[in-house]
């Protein structure tokens, strides 16, 4: 099966989404598919094709060609990324799978929707705060109806049911996470973590991964972190990318960290290999976001076993259970500190917590079983797309 994916970002870029569309693509090239993606260019600098772990990434540069004197600036604006889907057309894939709202939009108004089956994966976590809002979101729905809406979680499911997509073409595959074993135990990850990152090697460690926005609510942790009993022997690790990051709220957050001397490490732009670490090393892994749609950061540190302290809001109370961490109202820096401290206060209680967490995290969201159930939605829109044409080819 060849398998278009087209995504307004792409790797080398980071974040939740682009993080699932590069693994989808990888995993879906090393089970035997042909894999095309489709994604915007960010620099002159990148190259226009290339193959990366088995998938050919096409970068489209439309949108960094000098204005036109004559054309019309909205015109351009809406029509300009067009351009762009020339390539996937020509790839003649089976079927495409669009990440985003935008993807879908241009997919539609390519003409590719007309000769290819489409599912439409959704990323934005509250769309009704972007351009548009929910007008945006129930137009797209109206005129770009996909054959089948693949929603990685029942948050985004129900989001989808809201804006109008008809409930008998919504599938729910949970997004995948890859299992990378792991190569050190926590005291050797520390040790490694701090050459380096520059953690501190001692005290509990509680870490907190996403990108610097609101959204994510860093400064809730740090809030908590204030009036947690067992402060003196925890240490707090944030690990974020600033692509996409709020930059006010960012040096907020790196004068309230400072505040607190080594007791607080603030990391930004880290590679795979500082993140791994820390993965590895922490105690306890916390989520204290205001939205989420499923929460892929917490699920690979629960995948090494760590509890997780989250709050209790739909996209993460789908993922951790009072089994293997805490549900807060983290938004309560009282009732935060105090389910942070209940597990930072117990190893016994933390041992039992990691291990529930990291059967769930393999159990429920493996990528293994993403691919397989992504595959056979594939499968369906294609039979369901071309009924006359036969079986799918796989």
């Amino acid at each position: 099966m060849h398998v278009g994916l087209v995504s307004t970002t792409y790797r080398p870029r980071r974040g939740g989404m682009e993080t699932h569309v590069t693994t989808l693509a990888e995993h879906l090239a090393a089970a035997g598919h042909e894999v095309t993606v489709l994604t915007n260019r960010d620099s002159p600098d990148q190259p226009a094709q290339t193959w990366e772990n088995g998938a050919r990434v096409l970068r489209g540069g439309a949108l960094l060609q000098p204005p036109d004197p004559n054309a019309v600036p909205w015109e351009r604006g809406l029509f300009a990324a067009l351009d762009d889907f020339a390539p996937l057309a020509d790839a003649q894939v089976d079927v495409v799978h669009t990440h985003t709202q935008a993807a879908l939009l241009l997919t539609h108004m390519s003409g590719l929707a007309e000769t290819v089956p489409v599912v439409a994966s959704f990323h934005e976590t509250r769309p009704q705060t972007e351009p548009g809002g929910e007008a945006r979101s129930r137009f797209v729905a109206r005129t770009c109806t996909p054959t089948l809406v693949l929603a990685g979680s029942r948050t985004f499911a129900r989001q989808a049911a809201g804006f109008g997509y008809p409930a008998e073409r919504i599938r729910t595959v949970h997004l995948g996470v890859p299992h990378r074993p792991r190569v050190h135990d926590r005291r050797a990850a520390r040790h490694f973590l701090a050459h380096a990152a520059g953690v501190p090697t001692d005290g509990l460690l509680i870490a907190l991964t996403g990108r610097y926005t609101p959204r994510k609510a860093q400064h809730r942790l740090l809030d908590a972190y204030k009036l947690m009993a067992t402060r003196a022997d925890c240490r707090v690790v944030l690990l974020g990318s600033t692509n996409g990051s709020d930059n006010a709220y960012l040096q907020y957050l790196v004068e309230r960290a400072a505040g607190h001397g080594d007791q607080v490490t603030l990391l930004t732009d880290q590679d795979d290999a500082v993140r791994d670490l820390l993965a590895e090393a922490a105690d306890l892994v916390t989520q204290p976001s205001t939205a989420e749609g499923l929460g892929l950061a917490v699920i690979e540190f629960m995948q090494h076993g760590a509890p997780a302290v989250v709050s209790d809001i739909d996209g993460l109370n789908e993922v951790v259970t009072q089994d293997s961490g805490r549900l807060v109202d983290t938004a309560d820096p009282a009732a935060y500190a105090a389910a942070l401290d209940e597990l930072a206060a117990s190893a016994t209680l933390r041992a039992h917590a990691g291990r529930a967490a990291a059967d769930r995290a393999t159990r429920y969201f493996g990528i293994a079983r993403s691919i397989a159930n992504t595959t056979s939605a594939y499968i369906e829109a294609i039979n369901a797309a071309r009924p006359a044409v036969g079986a799918a080819r796989v």
